[in-house]
Parts: C-alpha cells; structure tokens; sequence
C-alpha cells in the first residue's frame, strides 16, 4: 500500500526502483576526508579572480577582432 504525504501527493521510496545489485547500502564516493591539498579561502578568491580576468581579456581580444574584420569588409 502506497503511502501519501498531507497534500496527496506519493510517498518518495528512495531507490525503490533500483536494480537489486545497486540497492546496496555502500557508499560509492569516499568519505570527506582532511585532505592536505586543499585550498584557502584566499587561494580559490585568487584562481576565480585570475580566471575572471582571463575571461574578460579573452572578449575584449575576441570583440577587437570582430572589429576588424566588419572594419576591413565595407
């Protein structure tokens, strides 16, 4: 018997659909460990910061050539 939740909706089973092989209750991504290599605050502010100004000079370099070439055609 299917059970509802208050606005009647059906009753969320997870996995009760699966393959009886992937029904198996052992985790398939490691566990969140302290790893050594990972990253301050700072140092992930500095990457997105340098690729933010990578992407920018890249479309002003990429919007310079398109000028050029509508330039050169009329």
């Amino acid at each position: 018997m299917a059970e509802f939740t208050p606005s009647g909706l059906p009753l969320r089973v997870p996995q009760a659909n699966l393959a009886p092989a992937l029904r198996d209750d052992t985790p398939t991504q490691p566990d969140l460990e302290e790893d050594d290599d990972e990253r301050s605050p700072e140092e992930i502010r500095a990457m997105m910061g340098s690729f933010q100004s990578g992407t920018r000079l890249g479309r002003t370099e990429a919007a310079k050539m398109m000028d050029e070439q509508s330039g050169g055609e009329s």
